[in-house]
């Protein structure tokens, strides 16, 4: 089915972006990131965060709307 590409797609993308703001790490583990991380490397993992993120929803939005057209 063409619409399964995007969902794949979507999941991968929305577990990028849990990777780039910590998502699956205890408060501890964030704690200790956050401060031994440079300002200009927490933008760029909020950028590429949001941006996958946005691309990963915009993916489930073109599955959905595949789905809904076959």
């Amino acid at each position: 089915m063409k619409y399964e590409f995007f969902i794949y797609l979507g999941i991968i993308l929305i577990f990028v972006s849990g990777l780039c703001i910590g998502e699956w790490t205890t408060g501890y583990q964030q704690r200790g990131n956050f401060y031994s991380e440079f300002k200009e490397d927490r933008k760029v993992k909020k950028k590429v965060a949001a941006w996958s993120a946005l691309a990963g929803v915009c993916s489930f939005a073109v599955a959905g709307l595949l789905y809904l057209l076959s």
